[in-house]
């Protein structure tokens, strides 16, 4: 089960003075504790907005997966300091959305957030860009493969290419290559990632279901 430890401010303490209330919480939690917690830093669980909350630190947690929580922790929480050096703040809303999509992927998309957030690191600003591709997980394809010479073989063993095209490579490597390109895929540590369509927007819900 995947689990999160939050490291959480009340974000205008946290502007406006070096001395400002924290609590570490770990989520799923319930209704009657998360009160608790947002009482403790002076806010209103029941009647607050994304002004209210910054998150400073994000560990995921998952005995029966821990390569995926660590890899997403390092992701979540580099994502955390390059949006507030940029002047945005990670709000709890968010960070909530956000592990109440990742915690009910199954493998293969546990992947694909990976390798997303691995070759679009430069278009990711702060959570709101990474809520947008967790939500738009079905729009991108990965193809497993951990170079251009694997890729090849993968397209061979797959039947992607048509016997014609193939008598031309002797060379997997290129063949890898060319087809990479050709279908403008990204390179990662995962594999191969290509989008397939375009990003849908969505539209903010005020009222989420909680954490369960």
């Amino acid at each position: 089960m995947l689990i999160a430890k939050i490291d959480m401010v009340n974000k205008k303490e946290y502007e406006e003075s070096e001395i400002y209330k924290e609590i570490k919480i770990i989520i799923p939690r319930s209704r009657e504790e998360l009160e608790k917690d947002f009482e403790y830093l002076g806010l209103n669980y029941n009647n607050y907005t994304t002004q209210d909350t910054h998150i400073k630190e994000c560990i995921f947690m998952d005995k029966e997966d821990e390569d995926f929580a660590v890899d997403i922790s390092s992701y979540v929480n580099d994502m955390i300091c390059k949006a507030n050096r940029s002047g945005y703040t990670t709000p709890f809303q968010d960070i909530k959305k956000f592990y109440n999509i990742v915690k009910n992927f199954k493998e293969y998309d546990k992947y694909k957030i990976l390798a997303i957030m691995e070759a679009e690191e430069d278009n990711i600003r702060n959570i709101k860009d990474v809520l947008k591709y967790a939500k738009n997980i079905e729009s991108f394809d990965l193809t497993e493969a951990y170079d251009d010479k694997e890729l090849g073989r993968r397209l061979v063993y797959d039947g992607k290419i048509d016997v014609e095209d193939l008598i031309e490579y002797t060379d997997m490597r290129r063949l890898g290559k060319e087809y990479a390109e050709d279908k403008n895929m990204k390179h990662t540590s995962y594999g191969y990632l290509k989008q397939e369509r375009d990003l849908a927007e969505y539209i903010e819900q005020d009222n989420e279901e909680e954490l369960g």
